[in-house]
């Protein structure tokens, strides 16, 4: 036997180790959850071909979230509380008239505050009071968006306030087994091709960390336009699609 072939070999194994340490710690998602797999009967010290593999769905949004406020000012409290009440409930009665649940609201910001006028050389002086009312609103049904957010902007008038609307999915879980077996995939074959490039075989998985991203919602906002004529057109929205990933970081033995 050649006598340099041996170390060499050597050399190539710890070569192959030290780049597969660092392609390890390569993997930067934030995510939820995290998961992490190892081998039974594993030995402690995992060195091996370590890999990243990544695997992704494209998955149609299943829930809207629109978020809806009214916003009144008037020269007392009482006034623009009074008037702001009555703007929120005719937003509220319209939207579950049309099957919001009502558990599918949620009161996210109040707050009153006073509106000040500055004169020359005198102290501010309080001109009104302004009655801000937001909720969160989630639309199950993808098809009745556009006459939810029609029917809230209509019932509240002028008051109205449309902050933004977002698409999301509700239970990304349902939709990660494909990302999960392509991300498994992707990480042997790029084992397998350093291992290739080394000389060695490669052997079973030692360790298996994954990390899922679920997109939160993306936001879109909405203007609402003033038109005079009263245009019947609905509120264009199209909810597209969303990526959910999945990374994992897997280490693989070397055989003999």
């Amino acid at each position: 036997m050649n006598p340099i072939s041996r170390p060499s070999r050597r050399l190539s194994r710890r070569a192959l180790l030290a780049a597969g340490a660092a392609a390890l710690v390569a993997v930067t998602v934030a995510c939820t959850p995290t998961t992490e797999v190892t081998v039974a009967g594993a030995a402690q010290n995992t060195q091996g071909i370590a890999v990243a593999g990544q695997g992704s769905v494209s998955v149609r949004p299943d829930i809207a979230e629109l978020n809806l406020g009214v916003e009144v000012t008037a020269l007392t409290v009482a006034e623009a509380r009074g008037r702001a009440a009555d703007a929120m409930a005719s937003v509220q009665a319209a939207i579950t008239g049309l099957g919001v649940a009502e558990e599918d609201i949620q009161t996210r910001y109040f707050n009153i505050y006073p509106q000040y006028s500055y004169p020359e050389r005198e102290a501010p002086q309080i001109t009104g009071f302004v009655v801000t009312n937001q909720s969160q609103v989630k639309v199950r049904d993808m098809d009745n968006v556009s006459a939810v957010l029609d029917a809230a902007v209509e019932a509240g008038g002028d008051a109205v306030r449309v902050n933004g609307i977002s698409f999301t999915v509700e239970d990304p879980e349902a939709f990660l087994a494909d990302a999960r077996t392509q991300a498994v995939n992707n990480a042997r074959d790029r084992a397998q091709v350093l291992a290739d490039a080394a000389g060695v075989e490669l052997g079973a998985p030692l360790s298996i960390n994954e990390a899922a991203s679920f997109p939160g919602p993306y936001p879109e906002f909405v203007r609402q336009a003033q038109d005079g004529g009263g245009s019947s057109a609905s509120t264009p929205l199209n909810p597209g699609e969303q990526e959910l990933t999945v990374s994992v970081s897997v280490v693989y033995s070397i055989q003999d």
